[in-house]
């Protein structure tokens, strides 16, 4: 909507982690409205995305209470974090409002346990790392939301979205403004006023740790080494250069955040130089290839707004357009219309530089938003020469050096300068004070501001639990399977863990006896047959659950099975999950592309990870959209099922000769924790691919996806290598793809490209993607696939026909997003690598940026030690594929080497490495993806 940005308030005081901590906070919600209003609202409502209230107050409280978990989950603490919280009457007029607040009851500084002296904690954080409940308030957090929003004169008619699956319109989602409210309640606020002045007073006017980290690059200082309350105004106002200087965050940034986007002005010289722009969330993706043209303006007969058609002379050049009346959506469509390259919309507040909101695929033309003082200086000096694009050395949301930017715009903005990320990141962060559509149920880069804010500090690990969703020590159709397990311990202290077989449709809390083993740091355990060996089964399968003192561990599991022709192996390598990789209420995941028909079959597990009931619901879709079919599970405490032939269960014998299927896992059970994965198993072999979920929603704006190798070559052994691409669409509109193949060992720049639409909620199947789309009749390398939707996920299947030429062997391999890379501060491992006469294993390293870069590799044993060491340098958008990668890189005297891992590194700032390796049995060909 083209209103005023839709702002949290301040509050008063005011790189997710792989696996879910065991110590996890519990964080809990105390209502305090009067009867009949607010949490207490007795009218009717419909439940909605997961939310099962029946009641407009109990829907309000079980986002309140989704939001408690997702934190909760997050961080550890063994002291209660109580929330107020309440739904007043909150200020707001036809077109803004304060949506709602929340922040610390009280700051401790000095307690036993502080970390660092004469500093500012806010309660939560002060009870968690002292280890009891400070003061005499019992509430941590007082949080107000407002119950107006949607009443006439008050955004009328945009409303909170209730539900916790993300699918809020053009409505506002509440969960993502909870989980907001409860950042600043729990640690992310300046203990600094709006006239740069500390809490406190006296001797006792300290700094906050939150200012500890607020580093100002002009000044070359934080905000606790500043000398007055006037130096920290200043610095407060000081735009683009009041920085985030925790090393966490430079983590998060680098390994997460796109490139920024830039308009870069060459004459007249009173307008030159480089402006920071927001992107727009519709029209194609700005790219490091600039729109170069004229800068004109975009008149509609004497207006400057672009609401009407324009009828200045726009043809061929970049049209400059005020904003105001209309959505951002008409202007720059006008402007299309009108003939223009591009749009500049100039704000009309002066406020920090923000994106632009809106739908409309049919926008070919790219658009940016600049500040109103930029915007005023650009039509002072009309026509201007300009390039739009991206920095290709910069991040967006950072400085040069990969800090994180803080919010300082010019003039102050009471309740939102200072303590929140700067509006430039993209994606969008959840701290940054506008409310951004995409944000989804995630905390983004405020968990790594608690990391280095302290709320990690007093244990040397965070108590975690994995569950491997499947194991096996079973027969199956014309096979044996029989599951090995490695845990490798990526820390820098022993660990110990509880091994616990859950079994399949049952009780997971029974079973036999636990056990406990432990893993020095550094080192593999390794436990071959591990239902066998470990728990002394003869025959059964099921989940394993991992109860470990660390959130350090990286477990991968092989399950494999003669072929029926009885030499060599054929299987599949899945991950143990935990965090983010589970389904919940607020985050359903899709499988896909499955398949069922003469050559192939899918099985799918669902597991419970958690110790009370859960309902599992799936819907399985065509690739067209279309659904076929639905069905819900009732699961155990801890129970595992595994759906055979899952198509021809929920879409019913008709959906025989199904294939490129989508199925979507959903729970609508408070606090539920699933695991999913699927196999898609080859009718003559027997041998599975494992389809690994992914995560309904947005990757960020325009987020790109690389997918690290394909194939249309000959192999080992007679095999022949062909790539199959499935692109899932799970947006409702139609979105397209640009399919570039960048080849292997070579400047990946020069690569061909083809463009594929997709239709909305649908996927489409690229047989033989090399072949079939580029021609190529012999290479491989790896494919960049950007869409024009946030919503685009990207998995492949490479595949082989055995020796014997019947049936196929092969390996699935998503795509890799922002999430996946190898960055200069996010080193990556490849566990459970093995040559010797039976298998091989192949790395393979993609360069997914348009910059050279720079991977070192270092080869570990089974108990940590290095065995060898290599390096690569990468030419933009390179892929390398280093075959027999333990031999290569250590020489013939590391043959026979199992159980090692691989750490893939890299020392070039801005560098995004992708990589995997494929463990190949020697007889079959048949290869198992390892995933970092």
């Amino acid at each position: 909507m083209n209103a005023r940005p839709l702002r949290f308030a301040a509050s008063v005081l005011l790189l997710a982690l792989a696996a879910l901590p065991l110590a996890a906070a519990d964080i809990q919600i105390f209502p305090s409205d009067d009867p009949g209003v607010g949490f207490n609202d007795p009218a009717a409502a419909t439940p909605v995305g997961g939310n099962t209230g029946t009641t407009l107050g109990a829907q309000r409280l079980i986002v309140f209470q989704e939001a408690a978990r997702i934190w909760g989950a997050l961080l550890p603490s063994n002291v209660v974090i109580r929330v107020d919280s309440s739904f007043p009457a909150l200020d707001c007029d036809a077109i803004s409002a304060v949506l709602g607040s929340a922040g610390a009851t009280t700051f401790h500084a000095n307690f036993a346990g502080a970390p660092v002296e004469n500093t500012w904690y806010h309660k939560a954080e002060a009870d968690k790392l002292s280890g009891t409940s400070l003061g005499t308030n019992q509430a941590s957090i007082l949080a107000q939301f407002n119950s107006k929003l949607g009443k006439t004169g008050c955004l009328t008619n945009t409303f909170f979205y209730l539900g916790l699956d993300n699918n809020h319109g053009f409505n506002i989602n509440l969960l993502s403004v909870v989980l907001h409210e409860f950042g600043h309640g729990l640690g992310f606020q300046s203990a600094a006023d709006d006239t740069g002045k500390f809490t406190g007073s006296g001797t006792n006017q300290f700094p906050g740790a939150f200012d500890r980290f607020l580093f100002d690059a002009t000044a070359g200082k934080t905000w606790d080494q500043m000398a007055t309350d006037a130096d920290r105004l200043a610095s407060s106002t000081n735009t683009g250069n009041l920085q985030w200087n925790g090393p966490r965050g430079a983590v998060y940034a680098n390994a997460y955040m796109s490139k920024r986007p830039r308009l870069v002005v060459t004459a007249p010289a009173a307008a030159a130089g480089i402006y920071v722009v927001g992107s727009a969330d519709f029209g194609p993706p700005l790219a490091v290839q600039n729109v170069s043209g004229q800068i004109v303006a975009g008149l509609s007969d004497s207006t400057t707004d672009g609401c009407n058609a324009i009828t200045s002379n726009v043809s061929g050049s970049i049209a400059l357009i005020d904003r105001g009346t209309c959505n951002f959506t008409v202007k720059v469509k006008n402007a299309q219309n009108a003939g223009a390259i591009a749009a500049i919309i100039v704000d009309n507040l002066a406020q920090g530089v923000a994106g632009m909101s809106g739908t409309d695929p049919t926008i070919t033309i790219p658009s940016v938003r600049v500040m109103l003082a930029d915007g005023t200086n650009l039509r002072a000096n009309l026509p201007a020469s300009a390039s739009l694009g991206l920095d290709s050395a910069q991040y967006a949301g950072a400085d040069a050096s990969g800090r994180l930017l803080m919010y300082s715009p010019n003039p102050y903005e009471s309740g939102s300068s200072v303590s929140h990320w700067d509006t430039t990141a993209s994606p969008n962060l959840l701290m940054e004070p506008n409310i951004s559509s995409d944000l989804g149920s995630t905390v983004d880069a405020t968990l790594a501001a608690f990391q280095d804010i302290g709320w990690f500090l007093g244990s040397t690990a965070i108590p975690t639990t994995y569950v491997l969703p499947s194991s096996a020590h079973a027969p199956g159709q014309n096979s044996f399977y029989t599951t090995d397990l490695a845990i490798m311990n990526a820390g820098t202290f022993d660990s110990t863990f509880t091994l616990k077989f859950l079994g399949h449709d049952r009780d997971g809390r029974t079973g036999p006896p636990e056990v406990v083993r432990t893993v020095a740091a550094g080192a593999t355990a390794t436990y071959p047959d591990v239902l066998g060996s470990v728990f002394g089964l003869s025959s059964d399968y099921g989940a394993l659950r991992i109860n470990a003192d660390s959130n350090q561990l990286r477990i991968v599991s092989q399950t494999s099975t003669p072929p029926p022709s009885g030499p060599g192996t054929f299987g599949q390598a899945v991950p143990a999950q935990g965090g983010n990789d589970v389904v919940t209420t607020a985050a359903p995941k899709l499988l896909f592309p499955l398949r069922q028909d003469g050559a192939f079959r899918t099985n799918v597990v669902i597991a419970n990870t958690t110790e009370s009931p859960a309902h599992v619901d799936l819907q399985l879709f065509t690739a067209g959209g279309t659904l076929l079919g639905m069905r819900g599970y009732d699961l155990d405490p801890l129970g595992m099922h595994q759906i055979g032939l899952v198509i021809l269960e929920i879409g019913g014998p008709g959906a025989d000769g199904t294939s490129n299927a989508v199925l979507q896992v959903s729970t609508p059970t408070a606090n539920a924790r699933i695991a999913t994965y699927a196999a898609v198993i080859d009718q003559t072999t027997s041998d599975p691919r494992t389809v690994l979920p992914a995560t309904l929603g947005t990757l960020g704006t325009n987020g790109n996806w690389l997918l690290p190798s394909s194939a249309h070559a000959q192999g080992k052994n007679n095999a022949f290598y062909t790539t199959d691409l499935t692109i899932a669409n799970t947006d409702s509109t139609t979105a397209s793809v640009t399919l570039k193949f960048l080849g292997h060992e070579k400047d990946g720049r020069t690569g061909p490209e083809a463009v594929r639409t997709i239709p909305g909620n649908g996927a489409i199947a690229l047989t033989d993607v090399l072949g079939s789309v580029f021609g190529i009749s012999s290479d491989y390398g790896s494919i960049l696939v950007t869409p024009t939707t946030a919503n685009v996920k990207v998995v492949s299947q490479t595949s082989t026909p055995p020796p014997d030429g019947n049936g196929t062997f092969g390996q699935s391999v998503p795509a890799f997003g922002a999430a996946d890379f190898v960055t200069l501060a996010a080193p990556r491992a490849l566990v459970g690598l093995r040559e010797d006469a039976a298998f091989r294993t192949n790395a393979v390293i993609a360069n997914a940026t348009d910059q050279p870069a720079h991977v070192d590799l270092t080869l570990k044993s089974e108990t940590g030690a290095t065995l060898a060491t290599g390096s690569y340098d990468l030419q933009p958008y390179e892929m390398r594929q280093i075959g027999t990668v333990i031999t290569t890189l250590g020489g013939p005297s590391l043959q026979g080497t199992a159980n090692a891992a691989l750490w893939v590194s890299t020392t070039t700032p801005g560098a995004r490495i992708a990589t995997y390796a494929a463990v190949i049995d020697n007889n079959t060909s048949d290869p198992r993806t390892i995933l970092p």
